[in-house]
């Protein structure tokens, strides 16, 4: 019986799923499909989760930051029975909130003083429960829970404990790392240049990038990481938010503008860029009939030039 095809667990504004399709389209165009599929920048795994679905990557590699996430992924990857039997038991109130405060100032995994189990619980429990997702942010509903919306209308329990099991079953293609993304990607530089693999990136944001994640990038920072990844002589691509300054570091790379729904503060499609030191197609939107069918076309393409391209080099 097949595997169930992966679903995260965890809200993100601006997450990264509607990509999936796209990057299985590069990946096949450049001969890269059954590659190791490298996410430094882990957050809620969507792509390479719906890439291992698909059968497009061969095994994923994981690295995370923020120590509740990480916990999270963990609990998944290594004791899912465990993590579950804790949701079937965890109360979503707002007095669990208040508890699980102390978690949040947990800087280091291997705490002593709870387990990865414990932190886990309590990185998807502020998931789940807070504004947009966002760890660091307030509950939904306020401290008041005077809001028509709960502190519980994001957590379906059944739900998440399906997608769970369902990401659980994929835990022997997936390799997870505590760290610096920056860090991880220069020590690795020699192993992901010897096999056969491919980076994406999607680091915290230019412009939200404070609002919305607990470990977010100062320009210094973004910086460091255009220095070191437009060195690399591997297939990387990144997904960044449409902000001048990012064009500037990137500007000697493919950059193609992309717009996916984002959902913080209000409902509405955002310009975002995709940035790769490999041949990117524009991507294919969700219109009417006539036009999908005309951008198809131009993909297909497109798609069928690099791929002749990348044959004529092999």
């Amino acid at each position: 019986m097949p595997n169930p095809v992966p679903v995260s667990p965890l809200r993100y504004p601006g997450g990264k799923a509607l990509l999936a399709d796209y990057i299985a389209d590069i990946l096949e165009a450049h001969l890269l499909t059954g590659c190791t599929f490298y996410e430094p920048y882990l957050g809620g795994a969507s792509v390479s989760l719906a890439l291992l679905g698909k059968g497009s990557i061969s095994s994923a590699v994981w690295v995370e930051r923020d120590p509740l996430v990480y916990a999270f992924w963990h609990s998944v990857l290594f004791d899912p029975d465990g993590l579950c039997s804790a949701i079937d038991d965890l109360e979503i109130s707002i007095e669990t909130w208040q508890r699980f405060q102390l978690y949040r100032d947990v800087t280091d995994p291997s705490n002593e003083n709870c387990s990865l189990l414990e932190l886990g619980i309590a990185g998807l429990f502020f998931n789940r429960t807070n504004f947009s997702g966002i760890i660091g942010a307030g509950p939904i509903g306020g401290k008041n829970q005077s809001s028509k919306y709960g502190i519980d209308c994001r957590f379906n329990k059944a739900r998440i404990i399906e997608q769970i099991r369902s990401v659980s079953a994929y835990s022997d293609l997936i390799e997870l790392h505590y760290g610096d993304a920056i860090d991880f990607m220069r020590k690795s530089t020699g192993v992901i240049s010897a096999g056969f693999n491919f980076v994406y990136i999607d680091p915290p944001y230019y412009s939200q990038g404070k609002k919305l994640y607990r470990y977010f990038y100062e320009d210094q920072h973004h910086v460091n990481l255009a220095n070191f990844i437009t060195g690399q002589g591997y297939p990387w691509l990144i997904s960044y938010d449409d902000h001048t300054r990012i064009k500037e570091l990137y500007a000697q790379n493919k950059i193609q503008p992309i717009y996916l729904d984002y959902n913080v503060k209000a409902s509405r499609r955002a310009t975002e860029l995709l940035i790769s030191n490999i041949e990117i197609p524009p991507p294919v939107y969700q219109e009417s009939q006539e036009v999908q069918e005309s951008q198809e076309s131009v993909v297909n393409h497109v798609v069928a030039e690099m791929a002749e391209v990348v044959l004529a080099h092999h």
